[in-house]
């Protein structure tokens, strides 16, 4: 998932390491390790030219209480044992879709940020009021039980959009498969409570339901995937760990941010003060305004990508 070094780019192929990743994810070698980069190089034709976004939730599942939603999604997936792994599978949004993108003169890009849990860097914050730049925000459930009062503040400000981080926190998996050390979620019912009971309780927060949601380390099983599309959330990773999981110093921020290509979704996080994303986003964001790098929230290039297939 992770960056490093000024980059931070992630490929739609790759092997888990410890935290934090190589700053590139680079293809396997051998006859397999090119079979599967054929593989990857056809899903990322079919992210770019079918930019995934979830369908609506279904209107009877929506309306459900948890526990008998919960209990139809575990029959209808419980069955079903994932083949794949990984923080970029088919169905999840790693960069903005083709329509939202600049089409001539500087980049677009969405800036994400997620609050796992602990503490707040408000100057992240700060600065991007100051600069009136949007961003997404994905917000945990221990963030928010932590931070009730400032979760409140955010859904306030229309300059941000509020997104689904997990209750708990923990990788997408049916099966409690970890990533870099963190058990993700045991089964379809534990996937669907870690989602669906987040988003209900972002939807009191803001009113209305998030559209975004982003595993803990960015892992999930295509079971998973699937059944984040049922409850109307599009699975969203990123094109550049922008901070390589809050472990980079605020210059290696700041060249993968100046570095940021049209249509990249970039990722960095919000909850630890004092670690590199805020003053990396402090010299990096007034030279990427003077180029002219339109920032754009999820939602906006998901509108952009609906008004564009109509």
């Amino acid at each position: 998932m992770t960056a490093a070094g000024g980059q931070g780019r992630i490929a739609l192929w790759g092997t888990p390491r410890l935290w934090p990743l190589s700053a590139r994810v680079s293809a396997p070698s051998s006859r397999q390790g090119r079979a599967r980069g054929v593989l990857a190089l056809l899903a990322a034709l079919f992210v770019l030219l079918c930019p995934p976004t979830a369908r609506s939730a279904e209107p009877e599942l929506a309306a459900l209480p948890l526990p008998e939603l919960t209990a139809r999604l575990a029959a209808r997936y419980g069955g079903q044992q994932p083949a794949q792994w990984g923080p970029a599978l088919p169905g999840t949004l790693t960069r903005l879709p083709a329509s939202a993108m600049t089409k001539n003169g500087p980049a677009t890009v969405a800036l994400t940020f997620d609050a796992c849990g602990g503490g707040y860097d408000i100057s992240i914050i700060a600065l991007l009021r100051e600069l009136r730049v949007p961003a997404t925000l994905f917000l945990a459930g221990p963030w928010l039980n932590a931070h009730p009062a400032e979760a409140a503040d955010l859904a306030a400000d229309p300059l941000f959009e509020i997104a689904n981080h997990g209750a708990r926190h923990r990788p997408a998996s049916v099966t409690g498969r970890a990533a870099y050390g963190i058990r993700g979620t045991r089964s379809v019912a534990g996937f669907v409570d870690e989602v669906e009971s987040s988003a209900r309780r972002l939807a009191v927060l803001t009113g209305k339901r998030p559209r975004f949601y982003r595993a803990a380390t960015l892992f999930c099983d295509e079971v998973a995937v699937r059944i984040a599309a049922d409850l109307g959330q599009t699975v969203t990773g990123c094109t550049v760990a922008t901070d390589a999981g809050a472990t980079l110093p605020a210059p290696a921020v700041a060249r993968n941010l100046l570095a940021a290509r049209n249509g990249d979704i970039l990722l960095l996080h919000m909850n630890r003060p004092g670690a590199g994303a805020g003053a990396g986003l402090r010299m990096a964001l007034p030279e990427l305004l003077r180029r002219g790098v339109r920032f754009v929230r999820l939602s906006d290039a998901a509108g952009a990508a609906g008004a564009a297939s109509r």
